[in-house]
């Protein structure tokens, strides 16, 4: 009778981890995908924040609107895109308790509106908007944001299109 020997396979099939270079290269390739990943979130972040921006504007300059119908006052809003901030007025006076303002004035230099820019400000001619005691738009006109997004507020009614251009 003859013992059985045990069966050792070729020492190359005995290795089964990778290799240094093998590891290199995925490494470089999984850094390569993160960087180009945190970029494209950076880009979205930062349309989040425009776009929020821009519905923030809108609904501030339906809800003044709103404010002049329901109170029979002369209301407005006076834009400052130097302290990217506007502010509310009623009657020519600062709005001092109106809602998520800072005694009347919203400021979109600072949390979730940061690093969105007023590029402009235009309502024939002048920085203000401003709304009659029915709550009808008494000038229209644009407002843009990063230079190329546009809160475009028209006709008496006040109709606010949005557009990027």
């Amino acid at each position: 009778m003859t013992k059985n020997k045990k069966y050792l396979p070729p020492a190359s099939k005995l290795n089964k981890g990778f290799t240094l270079i093998e590891l290199l290269v995925m490494i470089i390739i999984l850094g390569v995908l993160g960087a180009l990943s945190s970029v494209r979130i950076k880009n979205i972040s930062s349309n989040v924040k425009i776009t929020s921006t821009l519905n923030r504007i809108r609904a501030d300059i339906n809800m003044v609107k709103e404010l002049a119908l329901s109170s029979h006052n002369n209301m407005s809003i006076s834009f400052n895109h130097l302290q990217e901030s506007y502010t509310v007025l009623k009657n020519g006076t600062i709005m001092q308790d109106y809602p998520d303002s800072e005694n009347g004035i919203i400021n979109l230099s600072s949390g979730s509106f940061s690093n969105v820019d007023i590029t402009s400000v235009n309502f024939n001619n002048s920085n203000i908007i401003s709304f009659d005691k029915w709550g009808n738009v008494l000038n229209s006109g644009t407002i843009v944001l990063n230079q190329n997004h546009t809160l475009q507020i028209s006709g008496m009614n006040g109709i606010i299109e949005i557009s990027n251009q």
